[in-house]
């Protein structure tokens, strides 16, 4: 009797064991990717002290390098962005901005083009509070062709060094990851330069670039990008290297280390952080297979863990997590699936994107309306980053003399929108330059009119408008409701969504309320 009640106390020891483990695993909270939604390719993040910084390349539109916070990695605020206007010396495509942070102060090493020679080089800039934005101090690195994708790194013996991408349009050259000591003060170069990823040394391979390096018992950790990156062609994936001397002998591990899956498409392009507990957590950009380019690349998080016994760094599955695990515990991921600004502040307007090539404009709130008054003809847009393929967008719209909606705009050449002008509804598409009117109505002179469209993964674009708000009117196209608007997506960024107007010179036009319902699946 004795030794069957001391079985049955084991079977129900272990019963309740099961019990409790089984309900950590249901009370387990787990966040969903992406952890920042919407175009941000490129993405940048630091630690300081019990908070997180994030930033991400913005192309053509402004304000330049929108900038992020958190205190948990998942839940990320807006707090601005690195320069309201580009720099003057610097005309487009304004990429792969990376954040650090040395002795009070905040750097961002960005990449752009140069306004006089149209060259891709790498410039810095400064600030004690990246709340207030930051102050450019100029260019820090030409070299050749181009230089991209900077990253900066502190050794132990508190050096720093910056590397970027070198020889990316150079002919009959390997493209490579260059390298160079940094001044103390981080604005300047020191010594001579030298290559990572130099195949005369036995570094195999040819294209790397979104480079971040750690180090870690003993071992420089080079993680990098390589392949196609910037549309529905790419087959971006993240490779690793270590060695034990910063200069020279690396030893590449022989396959990805993260690539796309089957729901997160051309992973890659990302910095680690490192975590108080000591766990690193990389943030990277991918493609969500169904949007695609048509809502670009979304910033993911993943935890990179480590093989004690081989010393390589990993990634569970070796593919982007569409949910994992939250990194600290207490943390709610808020997912906010609405967003509206009936404008009688200006809160918001600070954080609407504009096209640095399109036609240029000044906007503000009066009277509880958006006014946009242009300088010069063309499309003008201001808007927003759409933050997943299916979403509807409205506003309510003053007709004035000329065309002025809402839309999907990428840049000048390529444009869709639903416009009011007088007593005109008007449907048109710009493609390649070439303007196209869909369709075209009489209205009775209405003293404002409400206009929408819903988007179905981020191409497709069914249109309305309305007297009063509530009763909608679809507006077809040669009997077809949804409009295609594949022709929108361009190399290398997704387009914007918000207001666009076509007039002239010094031409008005007044907006009531903006809301973009969206259907995160």
């Amino acid at each position: 009797m004795r030794i069957q009640h001391i079985v049955i106390w084991a079977i129900a020891f272990l019963l309740l064991a099961s019990c409790t483990s089984v309900q950590k695993e249901q009370e387990q909270v787990f966040y969903k990717n992406p952890v920042i939604k919407g175009d941000l390719p490129d993405p940048s993040v630091i630690r300081v002290g019990d908070k997180y910084y994030a930033v991400g390349t913005t192309n053509d539109f402004a304000p330049v390098y929108p900038l992020f916070e958190s205190t948990d990695l998942i839940n990320w605020t807006s707090i601005g962005a690195v320069f309201n206007k580009p720099p003057t010396w610097a005309s487009e495509d304004f990429w792969a901005p990376e954040l650090y942070y040395n002795n009070g102060t905040f750097f961002v090493y960005y990449t752009t083009k140069r306004k006089d020679t149209g060259i891709a080089c790498i410039g810095v800039a400064t600030t004690t509070d990246i709340h207030k934005g930051f102050t450019d101090q100029g260019i820090i690195i030409e070299w050749g062709d181009e230089a991209i994708d900077a990253f900066i790194f502190k050794d132990d013996d508190g050096k720093l060094y910056i590397t970027w991408k070198a020889y990316g349009l150079t002919p009959d050259r390997e493209i490579q990851i260059l390298a160079s000591e940094l001044s103390d003060d981080g604005l300047s170069l020191i010594g001579e330069h030298f290559s990572l990823t130099d195949q005369s040394k036995g570094w195999q391979g040819s294209g790397h670039e979104g480079q971040c390096l750690i180090k870690r018992n003993g071992y420089y950790y080079l993680l990098n990008s390589a392949g196609g990156c910037c549309d529905n062609r790419c087959d971006y994936h993240v490779l690793v290297a270590r060695s034990k001397n910063l200069r020279e002998g690396w030893e590449q591990f022989p396959e990805p280390i993260l690539q796309g899956g089957e729901t997160w498409r051309c992973t890659g392009h990302g910095t680690l952080v490192n975590a108080p507990d000591g766990r690193y957590f990389y943030m990277y950009h991918s493609y969500n297979a169904t949007d695609f380019e048509f809502i670009g690349r979304q910033v993911m998080l993943d935890e990179m863990l480590w093989n004690e016994e081989t010393g390589w760094p990993y990634f569970k599955g070796g593919m982007p997590s569409e949910m994992a695990p939250v990194p600290f515990e207490k943390t709610v991921q808020k997912v906010d699936s609405v967003f509206t600004d009936d404008f009688s502040t200006d809160k918001n307007l600070s954080g609407f994107e504009w096209d640095v090539k399109g036609a240029k404009f000044e906007s503000k709130i009066d009277a509880g309306e958006l006014v946009i008054t242009t300088q010069e003809s063309g499309p003008a847009f201001l808007g927003l980053r759409p933050e997943t393929g299916n979403y509807s967008l409205s506003s309510e719209v003053i007709p004035a003399e000329e065309l002025s909606g809402i839309g999907i705009y990428s840049n000048q050449g390529h444009v869709l929108s639903l416009a009011v002008e007088n007593s005109k509804l008007v449907l048109y598409q710009i493609n390649k330059g070439e303007e196209q009117i869909l369709v075209e109505e009489k209205l009775d002179n209405p003293a404002s009119v409400f206009l929408k469209y819903e988007a179905v993964s981020g191409r497709y674009f069914q249109f309305f408008w309305s007297e009063n708000g509530e009763d909608w009117i679809p507006v077809a196209v040669s009997n077809e409701e949804q409009v295609d608007g594949t022709f929108l997506a361009q190399w290398g960024f997704a387009p914007r969504v918000g207001f666009v107007t076509r007039g002239k010179d010094k031409s008005s036009f007044r907006f009531s309320a903006l809301e973009i319902k969206y259907n995160y699946k």
